[in-house]
């Protein structure tokens, strides 16, 4: 029908890398840009290059192969970092005030509206720290993203009270096991 909106299009790149259209909005996720990250190597597809410019980048949780910021550093400054609450200070500390300042922090239970769709911070189950050392924490989060379609990016999530309700999206992007 002429006038409806536009299908949500997903695209994997790679672990927990997606590119989602919807509403026509642009978002990537958890982007890994590179062909490593440390012990981690990509086996399948070209590295991704041209990277068009995203409307917002939503980041799951501190890893390093979920927040890498080499890939960070790639993705055009006017995108909004979207990130777990507290994970800002820790970009602050590594990467610079500049990618602090264009966080947009969110618990479980949060939402952020961003043109034309809205992104939901949901639970998930997955250690806190950068790595296990660390003392840089934030609470992981997946997200669900509501437009056209709703579309569920779980990040990299172990099973929780609650998954059943989120598995009625309309979509599941980027789901790892790491």
């Amino acid at each position: 029908m002429d006038g409806d909106p536009a299908p949500a299009r997903v695209t994997w790149w790679g672990h927990s890398t997606v590119w989602l259209e919807d509403s026509g909005v642009r978002l990537l996720t958890d982007p890994v840009l590179t062909n490593r990250v440390a012990h981690l190597r990509r086996r399948r597809g070209p590295t991704p290059r041209g990277v068009s410019a995203p409307d917002a980048v939503l980041v799951s949780h501190l890893h390093a192969d979920h927040l890498h910021l080499p890939s960070l550093r790639r993705i055009t400054p006017s995108a909004a970092l979207v990130v777990p609450a507290g994970a800002a200070a820790f970009l602050r500390r590594a990467a610079g005030a500049g990618f602090a300042d264009r966080c947009v922090e969110l618990a479980a239970g949060e939402h952020v509206r961003i043109g034309a769709v809205t992104v939901h911070a949901v639970p998930a189950a997955h250690p806190t720290g950068r790595h296990h050392w660390s003392r840089r924490h934030a609470t992981p989060v997946g997200y669900l993203v509501r437009g056209a379609a709703t579309t569920w990016f779980a990040g990299d999530t172990g099973l929780h009270d609650g998954m059943a309700e989120l598995a009625r999206a309309d979509g599941v992007a980027g789901a790892s096991s790491a």
